[in-house]
This record gives C-alpha cells, sequence and structure tokens, in this order.
C-alpha cells in the first residue's frame, strides 16, 4: 500500500512529516489521506523528538484543498456533518502535538490545505510566485468547514480573516508575511536549511516571543482594538455585510453564512466554536447552488485539461497583432505575459503608442495586485515590439488581425498578412460576429486559418473562442487552441455561424431587452430585474458599455443572418444612430454618465416612444416575471438550437462558455443546467405563452421539443 503521509526522524531529532498523494500531480486531502495523517499523528515517535516539520513532496504544490469529488458526492446534512468532523478532528491532533509544528508552504496551499497549515504552530512559505494561500470555499457554494472560520480571525485579526473568507481569493507568500499569517519567508532552494534554522530559534524563549511580537505588529494596533471591543467587532461585521450584499446581491448564502460563523464564535473557546462551525457547513454542503457552483469548478479544470483533439505540435514562440486598440492591445498584453514575444503593429505611431499604453497600464495594475514585480513588467514589456510595417512578420508563427469589424477591411489586411508570413504561419482573426468562411475566400491557403475570439476586456476574461471554418485543418485548431491555454485563458472550440457561440446567444437576450425598452419598460427596471436573477450587469447598461454602435452593428449582423427571430427593434436603431448615444464611452447612452455615475437618460425614453409608432406596436404594462422570462427563455431556446446544430459539442460546454463569457449567473450552474432544475416541459409551455403573445420569435426550438416530448434534459446523465 503506497502511503499519503511518511515521517522520518533525523540526526537532530527532527521529525519529517512528508506529504506525496499517490497517483496525483498534487495533493488533496480525499478520506483515504486523511485517515492516512491521523494514522501517522498517532504514532509514538519517542521523547526525543524536538519539533516536526511538514513538507509537499510535490512540485510547486502543497495542498490544493479537499478532494472537489468527494464534496460534489456528499450526500445530505448528515453526510457533510461527518466529513467536517473528520477533517477537524485529525488538525486538532496536530494542533495538539506538545512539540513545535512547523508547516512549510511551497506553491498552492488552499481551502483545507490552508487550514491544515493554520492547526500548525508555525508556518513558513517560500517566495516563488507559485506560493499562494487562500480558503476559496465561498465560491463553492460553502465554508471553511474544518476550522478555517475559527483560526484565521485569531491569528490576522478580524478584518484581515473576513477579506481572505469572504472574498475567496488567495495571498502570495509575501503578503502572507506581512498579515502573520506566515512567520517566515525563505527562497526555495533554501528553504529546508532555513526551516531548520527557523526550528532551532523557536525552540527557545527568545524566539517563541520574537514569533509573537511580530504577529502583533503584522495585525496592528486598531485591528486588534477591533477585534477586541463588542462595538468594534460589530463595526467591523456590518461594513463586511454590507460589502458582500453590494457583491452578490444575496444570491450566495456562504459568505453570509460565514459572516454569521465568525459573529457567533469570535472570540469564544475554539471548542465552542467547532460545532457552529461544522451546522453552518453541514447547511450549505449539497445545497442546489453548492452543485452548480462545484460543478462549475469541475466543468472549468475539464475544459482546462482537455485537449482538443489530435493533431501536430505546433509551439508558438512569436507573434504579431495587427491593430492596436483595446482588443489588440489587450490580445499582444496577453501574449507577452505568457512570455511569447509580439509585434504590435498599426497604421501609426499615434495609434501604436496608445496600445503601447493601454498593455503598460494593464501590467501596473498586475504589480499594483502584486501579482507581478516592477522587473517582471518591464520583462513583459520589452517583449512587444511596437510596429507599422511588416519588418519582422516573416518570422512569425501565428498573427492574430484584432481590426475594426469590417469585412472589407479584414479582406484586405488578411490578404496583406498571407503576403508577409511563412507558409506555416497560422493566420487568426479576432472577429465577434462576422463571416470567417467569406474572409477565408480570400487567402490561398484557408486550412491555416482560424478565429480566434477574446472578450473584452481581454486582460479579465478567461474565455476565447476557438472558431474552426470548413477548410480549417485539425492542426490549426488544435495549435490554437494550445496557444490560448499558454496564455492562461480556457479555448471553447466552435464550429463556424454568424455569432459563433457566446454573441449568438446574447444577442437575442440584447434584443429582446431592447424590445421591452420599446414596448415603454424602463431601462432601470429591466436592468434590476435582471441582476436581482443574477446576471452581473442589466442587458441595458450593458449595451452602453459595449457601445451603442458596436452592439447594433454586430445585431444587424445576426439578424441579416437568422432572419425574423433576431430583427433588431427599431428603438435600437434609433438610440445607436442618434449623435452622441454611443454609451458610456461618450457619456450617455440608454443611462447617462458623470463622474463615475450613471442614472436615466430621459431623451432615449422619447426616442423609444417614436419607435413605436415606427414599428406599429403600443406601449404594453409588462409583468416582472414577463420581463425575466423574455430575456433568459429566449436565450435558453437559441442555446437548443446551438447544441442541435452542433455548434458546441456538448451541453457542458456551452454553459461553460456562457459562464465565463457573459458572467451568466454561476449559482444557477448555467443556462441549460438552470433549464433542466426549471424543468423542459415548463420551459416549453412557456416558450408556447410568449410566442402566442410576443411572437414567432419565442416559438420552441426543436430539440426543446423533443426532450419536453419523452421527458428528457439537456443533462441526460442527470438525476430528474
Amino acid at each position: 500500500m503506497n502511503r499519503a503521509w511518511t515521517i522520518t526522524v533525523d540526526g537532530d531529532n527532527i521529525a519529517w512529516l512528508t506529504f506525496d498523494l499517490f497517483g496525483e500531480k498534487v495533493n488533496k486531502f480525499n478520506a483515504a489521506a486523511l485517515s492516512d495523517l491521523e494514522s501517522v499523528l498517532d504514532e509514538d515517535l519517542g521523547g526525543s523528538v524536538r519539533a516536526i516539520i511538514i513538507r509537499s513532496a510535490k512540485k510547486d504544490s502543497f495542498i490544493v484543498g479537499a478532494d472537489i469529488n468527494e464534496l460534489a458526492a456528499i450526500d445530505g446534512v448528515d453526510d457533510a456533518r461527518a466529513k467536517a468532523d473528520a477533517g477537524k478532528a485529525v488538525f486538532d491532533k496536530l494542533a495538539a502535538r506538545q512539540v513545535p509544528t512547523l508547516v512549510v508552504i511551497h506553491g498552492a496551499c488552499l481551502g483545507g490545505g490552508l487550514e491544515f497549515a493554520l492547526a500548525c504552530r508555525y508556518r513558513m512559505v517560500t517566495s516563488h510566485p507559485s506560493t499562494s494561500l487562500g480558503v476559496p470555499e465561498v465560491n463553492l457554494g460553502i465554508l471553511p468547514g474544518w476550522g478555517g472560520t475559527l483560526r484565521l480571525p485569531r491569528l490576522i485579526g478580524l478584518p484581515q480573516a473576513l477579506k481572505m473568507i469572504l472574498g475567496g481569493r488567495p495571498v502570495d507568500g509575501r503578503r502572507a508575511m506581512k498579515l502573520g499569517l506566515a512567520d517566515a519567508i525563505a527562497a526555495e532552494p533554501f528553504v529546508e536549511d532555513e526551516a531548520r534554522r527557523f526550528i532551532e530559534s523557536v525552540l527557545t524563549k527568545q524566539g517563541q516571543r520574537e514569533v509573537v511580537r511580530r504577529r502583533r505588529r503584522c495585525v496592528g494596533r486598531m485591528a486588534r482594538l477591533l477585534s477586541a471591543m463588542p462595538i468594534g467587532r460589530a463595526l467591523v461585521l456590518r461594513q463586511a455585510r454590507r460589502q458582500v450584499m453590494a457583491r452578490t446581491r444575496g444570491h450566495y448564502p456562504a459568505p453570509l453564512a460565514a459572516l454569521e460563523v465568525v459573529r457567533k464564535t469570535y472570540p469564544g473557546s475554539l471548542a465552542a466554536g467547532a460545532a457552529i462551525e461544522t451546522e453552518a457547513f453541514a447547511g450549505l454542503a449539497g445545497t442546489s447552488i453548492s452543485r452548480n457552483l462545484v460543478w462549475l469548478f469541475q466543468a472549468s479544470q475539464r475544459l482546462r485539461k482537455a485537449h482538443p483533439s489530435k493533431g501536430g505540435a505546433y509551439p508558438v514562440r512569436r507573434a504579431a497583432v495587427i491593430g492596436a486598440g483595446i482588443m489588440g492591445s489587450g490580445i499582444a498584453w496577453s501574449l507577452a505575459r505568457s512570455g511569447i514575444n509580439v509585434r504590435l503593429k498599426d497604421v501609426s505611431w499615434d495609434a501604436v503608442a496608445s496600445g503601447m499604453a493601454a498593455a503598460a497600464a494593464a501590467f501596473r495594475s498586475l504589480v499594483k495586485r502584486r501579482k507581478m514585480t516592477k522587473y517582471e513588467m518591464n520583462m513583459a514589456m520589452h517583449r512587444i515590439a511596437p510596429a507599422i510595417d511588416d519588418t519582422g512578420f516573416d518570422g512569425v508563427d501565428i498573427v492574430i488581425e484584432a481590426v475594426a469589424e469590417d469585412m472589407e477591411i479584414k479582406k484586405t489586411v488578411l490578404r496583406a498578412i498571407e503576403k508577409s508570413v511563412r507558409p506555416s504561419t497560422i493566420i487568426c482573426s479576432n472577429t465577434s460576429s462576422l463571416s470567417l468562411d467569406e474572409m477565408a475566400g480570400v487567402l490561398k491557403h484557408p486550412e491555416r486559418f482560424v478565429g480566434l475570439h477574446f472578450f473584452n476586456p481581454v486582460p479579465r476574461m478567461p474565455l476565447v473562442e476557438v472558431v474552426a471554418g470548413p477548410l480549417t485543418s485539425n492542426d490549426t485548431v488544435v495549435a490554437a487552441a494550445e496557444l490560448v491555454k499558454k496564455m492562461g485563458k480556457t479555448p471553447m472550440i466552435v464550429s463556424g455561424c454568424a455569432g459563433f457561440l457566446v454573441n449568438r446567444i446574447l444577442l437575442p437576450y440584447l434584443i429582446e431587452s431592447a424590445w421591452m425598452f420599446e414596448e415603454g419598460v424602463q431601462p432601470q427596471r429591466i436592468d434590476r430585474l435582471l441582476e436581482d436573477f443574477g446576471m452581473p450587469m442589466g442587458p441595458l447598461e450593458l449595451v452602453d458599455e459595449v457601445g451603442l454602435d458596436v452592439g447594433y452593428k454586430v445585431a444587424k449582423v445576426l439578424e441579416e443572418a437568422y432572419g425574423p427571430r433576431m430583427h433588431v427593434p427599431e428603438a435600437l436603431g434609433a438610440v445607436a444612430e442618434t449623435g452622441g448615444f454611443l454609451g458610456k464611452k461618450s457619456g450617455a447612452g440608454f443611462y447617462k454618465y458623470r463622474k463615475g455615475r450613471k442614472r436615466p437618460n430621459r431623451r432615449v425614453e422619447r426616442l423609444a416612444r417614436d419607435a413605436r409608432r415606427e414599428d406599429g406596436i403600443t406601449a404594453r404594462d409588462l409583468t416582472d416575471e414577463q420581463i425575466v422570462d423574455r430575456a433568459i427563455l429566449i436565450m435558453v431556446n437559441e442555446a437548443a438550437r446551438c447544441l442541435e446544430e452542433g455548434v458546441v459539442a456538448e451541453p457542458e460546454a456551452l454553459d461553460m462558455a456562457m459562464v465565463m463569457g457573459t458572467g451568466f449567473a454561476p449559482f444557477r450552474g448555467g443556462l441549460l443546467r438552470y433549464a433542466d432544475e426549471r424543468g423542459v416541459v415548463l420551459i416549453r409551455d412557456r416558450l408556447a405563452e410568449l410566442a402566442a403573445e410576443f411572437g414567432e420569435r419565442f416559438k420552441a426550438a426543436p430539440l426543446i421539443e423533443k426532450l419536453a416530448g419523452n421527458g428528457g434534459r439537456f443533462y441526460s446523465d442527470r438525476a430528474a
């Protein structure tokens, strides 16, 4: 039997406890690993052992947390309670050791991994970029259930602990030191020697006092006062709750439950608080929200690991981007950050300088957030070479055009690219809606042409659609998808059609919202209701963010492709074509924007009245339910068509694309999981009602009719 935990005692009577989960690239706590740890802790090491140092045998990884598959398999409150208590019992044994325990953290130390580290007396981190410490459980719809909500506030103070617990974001090694979460830091090659020196220090009274004093300094006097006084704790907790509600609108119960656990247990004893934490964990695990969030995490991991299909390796070392605007500069930034040298070309030095400034600003943001050092930023910026001609293009492996969304301009650019590059160079378009088949028609070698649709803003959006045309070679698709992975993003392979996948599903949602606006519903009401449903931003505010000119242009492209079901209301055109109403970038669209605030734009409401006359419709008094169903179910309907047509292979991929590309309510698990949970039969019937009242665009897609007719679901393997 291969043990996960081994312990050896060296000549200095220091025990080295090593975690190496057999058959896995990373360490994680499953039931077997916890049981094995408990067995090791129960062993009699003899009275001569002076200290225990704990480490990982995995490369650049400590413990990534609990086994996500075991979390997904939790069956009810009793099962969840048992799992929480089992982990606590083992960690309490570790915390009860009489000799000093030092955990050496190199790489990811997350969730249950950090809770394990908190049960040790001391923590040492490495300065390596891979080192990160956090409790991301709220992102899975649960809370730390192995003592994290109890030990973390007592170590680093209430304000910083709540920030980590409620936000779910990890900190790096240097930040852990500043917080007092870590007691020492070392460069990875010397960490073993530094661990020995640290242990020798804390085996003395003086060394122990130094650690205590340092922790107090890290927490700070004000945080200690706030944490110690009831009124101070009340202020901190009240502020934390306001921030959670502003961020989640109450859709995610886990942060609020964690906040309540801390309120009830801090600063009481760990023993008294343990049962409260366990009950809160058990109440969250296995709920529909937790199941959906866990499923999304698992699906995202599967997508990142998946290889699109068999194909030849084509490593990209040098790239070029044509167009230094918002998208082009973002793509160049992402390439440079991933270690790829890139030429950024535009028609003038002013345009190139603007793109270089945008890339530099994105890098400065990383430096400010301690995700990158200034030296690393400078090295990355040196990978971007500005250009106004094709010099050096004969040496690049891939070229990505990101020029204006105009077919003739793109064709001209693509012809010029093909003349300037090697026969093996991959040529990509970043179009969001234009026909790739038409573009490919101007190329002599369309087999090396592929769509790479990045989403705006590129530095933040994790999804890239890899769009294969009928003549695109398999090797080209594979190489493009692998490049996207190297850039730290998730490739979604889709077939070519107008709007591809995400925009084809999203645009009906935006168009339908514009129809409701034309029918007399105020933009703020539409947006509020869809935000209450769980969308990150209301549809009409989203159009303002994208730009009404851009949104209207894309909507017309899809109307031309799909006909009456995507007919664009006169109101959207009226607003888009009215001088100055371009959205946020011009200061006015569906809303007026000034000094970081938005307010209703009464002029566009007058335009809606005029548009009603042009379209021959009357104002409607819509219910809240009608507004939400019209916006959401029209997306479900188009998603069913995409699945049936093979635009994407699986419902899982479609749901992940909508969550990652549009921010579709993650707690609902995705568009098609939402449809399954609501019931395909009920959705078919509701679409029929909407079609009778609002038009044939709501006629149920054939796949929905088929599934409803045989009692099926989009996810056939899910229990009803």
